[in-house]
């Protein structure tokens, strides 16, 4: 900026001094007054890539009926009550519940209608058996084997409750239903829950647990309504008796308990950091003006708070957790300006002196934020816009406001510079030589360097989950009693029709069987395939079904079933059913069952028809299922494996590339401002010293690196590149601008922001904390004492005489 600019500027604002502090004041009491109004969104979607994969998987994840389901689990305390009092609670509590949000409550079942049901589906057994199935009916129409099961048939009719059973057996005497029913027993606990029925009711194995299933219209991305549907049921569970626990498990849970402790965090660091940022002020500057460093930040934050939520809508939690960080990071400007205008004097000169290292060293921050943009997170673009708009507000409000507000003071006992003589003596802390600081740096690069090989990079997005050990002790349990201790990967395939998806997914589903197995994949296709393979079916039942053959059976069942004085018409529904022609039919009606399955199986969205088969979420059945789902055009796998691969794959190569550019504009900006290739280099030390120290911190302290890390270490590049500029220009010209403390006080706010994120129970902000606190020690240090020693080792001559 040239010294006429930038005369102007500081007469306007001297002139006006009042009218503009009393402008911003409006501005940042109105966007104060403006945070109730708000809307801030946890939706993870924000943090994720928009690579089509991974939305495609997050979009099935917010549209399937897995987001709109909870699980109320209720149990039984001790051993004086029955499982009879335990479904009459479950009963009073299902009869309660009774509210808008809630579409459907799922507690129990009756058998006599599942049974009858069954019966009735057993007509379309023509349509459902394969040729396998055939195979095994004609080695089963021979004496022995109609002996066999009429003799089984005879036993079963002796047996309590066989007056439900009969029926099902007398529309079945072959067993040809045995493997139909084994699939639908399958399909239903495709979920891998453990499930018995007793009175009608889900219960437990062991009969001490029920469970509630319900049906809402709140997604679990949905905060809001999240919070309102779990405060719904906890004030439902307040009524049931005491002798009975009760926990819900549901994803709606993990938000209302993410976004709860995110909250605490960001009010909990907030309240430290500036308890620190003002204690720090007031006892070591002793000067009441020193508050208005700090209020410059908080100003900053809160103009930008306001600003990007009238750009983006809404504003994501985990850039405003970072505001913290973002301050410290801002009142280092401020910091620089006030030493040196007490040392030096509020003039111009002054300004000319600190404006360039102040400018470039914001203006390296800025780039890599401003790299942010690039990505295709979301997320990432509030982060940058935020960062920058509150970096620019609080280096204008330092470089033109801020010394009119300081009185210049010759010496102060708290804030002393030790004073470089202007022959170029030597710059020593402590008696420790030059040599050594070098050699003990070198040593710590190579360790470090030695362990970061080791480091692992954590794909995963469910340890970012900090829904807390409640939740988790809870979800513990509920699969210790009820199983599903993995949930299961699904293959989705898509298709603009109804008869489309079946005939697709039963070619899915073939291929799948002959890939993995029958037992490792359950889909709707076992029991109900596509329009074309129950056609083929009926013709080959029909073939094998003669009349002579069917006169030959009847035959055997009157002859064989005469020792257990069976009557002629005992098993009349099923010889019925071999003389009528079934029709074909996209899908069985008034089925309450099927209604069930295809509710779980089948998704109808914006026009389009999905269906689902579940499998083991393991890296084998994986990998053989990716190929056929490349062979399946519309057709996509979502597991919790696979999600978090895709995600890593994504941004892999993004943040090479943004990591990349990040490290060539800070490259590129310190040049311009220090014209010198070497001393370019020498500026950054920190810069290499902060990432070698960050990977190997972390790998020391057991921890993997995440995405959360790998973004908190492109800012740190920023952040330490600014101390790097500092010293090194302070090396060249020795302007008595008190560079060494400013350095350090800077250091030390950003410490202090990013500091207290080491103190936040959310595992994001604690990862980010980690790695600034590292990143950001390290690197200053690194400016202090190396660049210093190496400067004076290269014999740098000073070109710019005191």
């Amino acid at each position: 900026m040239s010294a006429n600019y930038l005369s102007k500027i500081n007469d306007l604002v001297k002139t006006h001094k009042k009218l503009i502090i009393g402008l911003l004041g409006l501005v940042i009491l109105a966007c104060l007054i403006g945070l109730k109004f708000i809307k801030y969104n946890n939706n993870i979607e924000l943090m994720l890539p928009a690579d089509s994969q991974v939305q495609q998987s997050m979009r099935f994840l917010r549209e399937s009926n897995f987001s709109d389901k909870l699980v109320i689990s209720l149990k039984l305390n001790g051993q004086k009550h029955s499982t009879d009092d335990l479904i009459l609670a479950t009963d009073k509590l299902i009869n309660s519940i009774d509210s808008p949000l809630v579409k459907q409550v799922i507690g129990s079942v009756s058998s006599a209608n599942f049974m009858q049901e069954m019966i009735f589906f057993l007509q379309y057994s023509p349509q459902l058996l394969g040729t396998e199935s055939l195979i095994k009916l004609k080695n089963l129409l021979q004496p022995p084997g109609i002996k066999e099961r009429l003799s089984f048939i005879y036993r079963q009719s002796l047996t309590p409750g066989s007056s439900l059973l009969m029926p099902f057996l007398r529309a079945d005497p072959l067993n040809l239903s045995s493997e139909i029913l084994g699939n639908i027993g399958k399909l239903s606990q495709s979920s891998g829950y453990d499930i018995t029925i007793n009175n009608g009711h889900f219960v437990s194995e062991d009969g001490r647990t029920t469970m509630i299933i319900i049906k809402t219209s709140v997604l679990l991305t949905d905060g809001f309504g999240s919070r309102k549907i779990v405060s719904y049921l906890q004030e439902k569970l307040r009524g049931i008796p005491d002798f009975i626990s009760a926990d819900i498990i549901a994803g709606h849970m993990h938000t209302v308990k993410n976004e709860d402790l995110i909250k605490k965090d960001i009010w909990f660091t907030s309240v430290i950091a500036a308890l620190g940022f003002l204690l720090l002020f007031l006892f070591i500057f002793r000067d009441w003006r020193s508050i208005i460093i700090f209020a410059m930040p908080l100003g900053a934050v809160l103009i930008s708070t306001g600003v990007a939520f009238l750009i983006f809508k809404n504003l994501s939690y985990f850039v405003i957790g970072l505001s913290t960080v973002i301050a410290g990071i801002t009142i280092d400007y401020g910091i620089y300006v006030y030493l040196a205008v007490r040392k030096a004097g509020n003039s111009l000169e002054t300004l000319r002196k600190i404006i360039r290292p102040v400018v470039f060293g914001a203006l390296t921050t800025i780039s890599v934020f401003a790299v942010f943009f690039f990505s295709s997170v979301k997320g990432y673009h509030q982060l940058a816009f935020f960062s920058n708009f509150t970096i620019l507000l609080c280096l204008g409000f330092a470089l033109f406001i801020l010394p009119h507000f300081i009185k210049e003071e010759a010496v102060s006992p708290k804030i002393h510079q030790r004073r470089a003589d202007e022959t170029g003596k030597k710059f020593v802390i402590g008696s420790i030589p030059d040599y050594l600081w070098l050699i003990s740096w070198c040593i710590l690069i190579i360790i470090m360097l030695g362990l970061a090989a080791r480091l692992k990079f954590n794909n995963d997005i469910t340890q970012f989950d900090g829904a807390g050990k409640e939740i988790a002790k809870s979800e513990e349990e509920f699969h210790h009693t009820w199983g599903a201790k993995k949930l299961p990967a699904v293959f989705v395939v898509s298709a603009e029709t109804l008869p489309g998806a079946y005939e697709l997914n039963d070619a899915v589903y073939e291929a799948a069987v002959k890939a993995i197995g029958q037992e490792n994949f359950n889909s709707l296709a076992s029991i109900w395939p596509g329009m074309a393979k129950r056609k083929e079916n009926l013709e080959a039942w029909n073939t094998f079904w003669t009349q002579e053959k069917i006169k030959e059976f009847q035959n055997m069942l009157f002859e064989y079933g005469q020792p257990f004085n069976f009557s002629d018409e005992a098993f009349a529904p099923f010889i019925q059913q071999l003389h009528t022609q079934t029709s074909l039919e996209m899908e069985p009606k008034g089925l309450v069952f099927f209604e069930q399955l295809k509710e779980q199986f089948v998704l109808k969205k914006d026009g389009a028809y999905q269906i689902l088969s579940f499998f083991p979420d393991q890296d084998e059945y994986i990998a053989k299922l990716s190929g056929i789902k490349n062979a399946y055009p519309g057709t996509f796998l979502v597991s919790r494996k696979n999600f978090s691969r895709q995600i890593s794959q994504a941004l892999s190569g993004e943040f090479f590339f943004l990591a990349f550019l990040a490290i060539f504009s800070t490259l590129g900006l310190t040049f311009l401002l220090l014209k010198n290739l070497r001393l370019t280099i020498l500026a950054m030390i920190p810069v290499a010293t902060a990432l070698a120290l960050i990977a190997g911190v972390t790998h020391l302290a057991g921890l993997a690196l995440n995405i959360p890390s790998v973004i908190a270490a492109m800012v740190v590049v920023g952040i330490v590149s600014d101390y790097g500029m500092f010293m090194v220009y302070y090396c060249k010209y020795r302007y008595q601008t008190g560079t060494i403390i400013a350095v350090t006080l800077a250091a030390v706010t950003t410490l202090i922001g990013a500091g207290v994120l080491l103190f936040a129970q959310h595992p994001v902000l604690f990862s980010i904390g980690i790695t600034l606190v590292t990143g950001v020690l390290s690197g200053y240090l690194s400016s202090l004492l190396i660049i210093p020693a190496l400067y004076r080792l290269w014999k740098v001559k000073v070109d710019v005489s005191v």
